[in-house]
């Protein structure tokens, strides 16, 4: 008996076990399900992706229900993820809905137009509305809030790492005795990164840089403090001297602006005014990035040799203002960029704190060079890849360890010796010069020269360079001419004393051959600008001995002082051309200043300390310069006073190109000798255009007491020749040119000047004052993408003319 009660209660047991557990399962299913969540969303039109505002939400098994606002969105509150909802709104077709098909955190639903809605909207229009034609109008006209580079002060912290690599190499390349060793190398420190093919990535050049930023928005300028540098390239040795040119301004995409600038071309961005008249654009969706809700829009160029980009721009919604949030732009293989294959941008956006502005905090950028020379050619990978942290008045910079696996790589490749023989012609092919570590000898480029006087010229000399002293340079040459039977020399030193504000101090001195008209050399000039003044024929020559002293400062950025002393003893003679010899000694003393303007423009400077600009600014570039010179000084014979001013500027023209523009103007009001009168420079070189020089015009033909002139260079950038079928795959532009100068010589130094074997004329040619003197021409460049051809003629003062017009060739590799 105890035994069955016993087993009874065991079955008792078990059984209410299992029916409590089942109950209490089904009861917190059931409460679970009677537990109301939340649901949110957005409803949007499926054609235009714009809000749909007031449509009602209903849910069908009880009639509960809400509303959109007038952006479209909505909270409510259901019971089951089974639940059914019905939408509807007035013009859009109705739509059902189960809740467990969405996304419950948030939802984003498109609402279809009524049919007959939709027939009203177009009769009732003159024609399409392109729906993201509205989104880039409002992304443009809320751009000054938006623009980084626009009303407000900020600061941030800017990492930029650079790589250029050798790609799209094939494995016979690979297989090459020189090329395998090196990936031998490579490969033993790390393993080479590899492109979206699998192709390996060879390293080149590699650098890092870290600097803190300040904008300041009245200046519309940045000032950079970099503390971390560091650079590496397989060939030349550079110095760093991309230190100052290479930085995040310059590199760093703003897409607000109308027109964008790649390797001196002007790019039409997606928010410029005419962007109808470039890009087709398609409103292909509206999505969250990084929390924002966007609107997707593609852009497609609507000619493939225009200055054009392709690509996708997100644009945020009324929430955020219609700012750009972020982008991907494409420049294809048919744009007019020479020897580049492809650019691309990925940008992305945020705003800066609680501001209005919105700034790229990360940017990367790709060029792939060298492909259009020859398409199966191994091509240049060019990566730079920018991070931008927002500073706060209380953040800190904040370093991280550089990885130097590449520069570690580059190094032990430049140890082979057939990489260091090839680097070193390279080297002599960039600067003229031939290197020996801290010292350069040449210029090679005149170290034999021919002219009439001289008739065989030798030349040696050298330069020491930054590996010598980074802060010091010094040199100069030792020539002789085998018809003058002349020694010439000449010695020079440049000592910098801030780098950051480019102060220094240049002295030279020298005694050399020059000719009127044709600029004077010195050590240390351009190796081949010196070509062209130590070749040809001399008219009016003189033996000039020299001594120059230079110091100069930028005050601020943007604007640099210079002061000078120049003791000048020149010594002309007679030869087969030059039989109205007035004098042949001239004697001068010469202090002088000058003040240049040149806000926006970066420069880079050589191992010779040498400038160069690297990037121009929007702004026009000024200098305004006064000589004085100083009577009894020295032995000095005259007494003048020579005010100079110049102005050069490069700016768009919308679709019709850009113009290169230089305006200058020079007043003497002293009585002097006529080669201290200002020497209007020609050209001796027949088939050579010289951008510097009046083309069709004698050295020394004419000269002023007074002048004006304005040069001006319009590229037509493919308008002309891109509308041409048969024309367009060349990528061939035409452009227009024009130099006029008007110029005077006053009484006093006309009669100061007679000749003396007619005294009815002076010694020097002179311009009429109401016949400015002009040469007008046009042509095609970019011809094999570096040449240019052109046909120029002189419109004036052709009675004297050695020539009337000319068929000009310049050779400028541009990308």
């Amino acid at each position: 008996m105890i035994k069955v009660i016993s087993s009874l209660d065991l079955s008792l047991n078990q059984f209410f076990k299992k029916t409590l557990l089942s109950l209490l399962l089904t009861c917190s299913v059931l409460i679970g399900n009677a537990q109301e969540t939340q649901w949110a969303g957005k409803i949007i039109d499926s054609s235009s992706l714009r809000p749909v505002g007031f449509a009602h939400l209903t849910v069908v098994s009880n009639g509960d229900g809400t509303s959109t606002n007038e952006k479209g969105k909505f909270t409510m509150n259901v019971s089951s993820d089974t639940v059914k909802v019905e939408i509807s709104c007035l013009g859009y077709a109705s739509k059902l809905i189960k809740l467990d098909t969405l996304n419950r955190k948030e939802s984003l639903i498109y609402l279809d137009k009524a049919a007959h809605q939709l027939e009203e909207v177009v009769v009732g229009r003159r024609g399409y509305e392109n729906p993201a034609w509205e989104i880039i109008r409002l992304a443009m006209k809320n751009a000054d809030l938006h623009n980084f580079q626009g009303q407000e002060d900020f600061q941030y912290q800017s990492k930029m790492r650079t790589n250029i690599f050798l790609a799209d190499i094939n494995k016979e390349f690979t297989e090459r005795k020189l090329i395998a060793s090196a990936i031998k190398r490579m490969e033993a420190i790390d393993s080479l990164k590899k492109d979206d093919n699998g192709k390996l990535l060879i390293p080149m050049y590699v650098a890092h840089s870290e600097q803190k930023v300040s904008y300041n928005a009245k200046g519309r300028a940045e000032d950079r403090d970099q503390f971390y540098y560091k650079e590496a390239f397989l060939g030349p040795e550079f110095e760093n001297q991309f230190k100052e040119g290479l930085d995040n301004e310059k590199t760093t995409v703003n897409f607000y602006q109308h027109w964008l600038r790649f390797l001196r071309y002007d790019f039409a961005s997606p928010l410029n005014p005419s962007f109808k008249n470039f890009y087709d654009f398609e409103l292909v969706t509206y999505e969250e990035i990084d929390e924002d809700w966007c609107y997707k829009i593609n852009y497609i160029p609507r000619r493939e040799n225009d200055q054009t980009f392709g690509g996708t721009i997100w644009i945020t919604d009324e929430d955020k203002g219609f700012a750009i949030k972020k982008v991907y732009a494409e420049i294809g293989r048919k744009s007019p960029l020479n020897f580049i294959d492809s650019i691309t941008v990925e940008q992305k956006m945020a705003p800066l704190d609680t501001t209005q502005i919105w700034f790229p905090y990360q940017q990367n950028i790709k060029m792939w060079v060298g492909g259009k020379l020859k398409e199966n050619w191994q091509k240049f990978l060019v990566d730079i890849e920018t991070e931008n942290t927002f500073l706060t008045q209380d953040s800190t910079i904040n370093f991280e360890e550089v990885d130097t696996t590449t520069f570690a790589m580059i190094d032990t490749v430049k140890q082979m010796p057939t990489v260091k023989s090839a680097a070193k012609i390279a080297d002599i092919g960039v600067t003229g010069y031939y290197r020996m570590g801290g010292f350069d000898f040449g210029p090679l480029t005149v170290l034999y020269a021919q002219n009439n006087v001289e008739e065989h010229r030798i030349q040696v000399g050298g330069l020491t360079n930054t590996q010598w002293n980074k802060n010091l340079i010094g040199g100069g040459y030792v020539a002789y001419g085998t018809n003058d039977q002349e020694w010439k020399w000449g010695a020079m030193a440049k000592y910098i004393l801030n780098h950051d504000t480019w102060t220094f101090l240049y002295a030279r001195a020298q005694h050399s051959l020059q000719r009127l008209g044709g600029g004077i050399t010195y050590p240390g000039q351009d190796p081949y600008l010196w070509i062209s003044q130590a070749w040809g024929t001399y008219s009016n020559p003189y033996y000039l001995d020299e001594a120059k002293l230079i110091a100069g400062t930028y005050i601020t950025e943007g604007i640099q002082l210079r002061g000078q002393f120049t003791y000048k003893d020149e010594n002309y003679f007679a030869t087969e051309l030059t039989d109205t010899l007035a004098f042949s000694n001239i004697t001068t003393a010469e202090v002088g200043g000058s003040i240049i303007f040149d806000f926006g423009k970066r420069y880079v400077s050589s191992r010779h300390l040498n400038r160069y600009v690297a990037a121009n600014g929007k702004l026009p570039t000024i200098s305004l310069s006064y000589q004085r010179g100083l009577p009894s000084v020295l032995g000095a014979t005259d007494s003048y006073h020579k005010v100079e001013f110049n102005l050069s500027h490069r700016f768009k023209l919308g679709a019709i190109g850009r113009l290169d523009y230089v305006v200058s103007s020079g007043w003497t009001p002293s009585t002097v000798p006529f080669p201290l009168l200002f020497v209007h420079r020609g050209n001796n070189l027949r088939y050579i255009y010289s951008g510097s020089s009046y083309n069709l015009m004698g050295f020394g033909e004419f000269m002023s007491d007074q002048y004006a002139s304005l040069r001006m260079f319009h590229h037509f950038e493919g308008l002309v020749l891109n509308r041409l079928p048969l024309l367009k795959k060349w990528n061939a532009k035409t452009f227009v040119l024009s130099n006029i100068l008007w110029g005077s010589v006053s009484e006093a130094n006309q009669t100061a000047n007679v000749n003396p074997w007619d005294e009815n004329s002076t010694s020097f040619g002179s311009l009429d004052p109401s016949t400015p003197y002009v040469e007008v021409g046009g042509g095609v460049e970019n011809i094999f993408r570096m040449v240019k051809v052109m046909f120029i003629y002189r419109a004036t003062y052709q009675e004297n003319a050695s020539r009337k017009y000319g068929i000009m060739f310049a050779i400028t590799p541009e990308f």
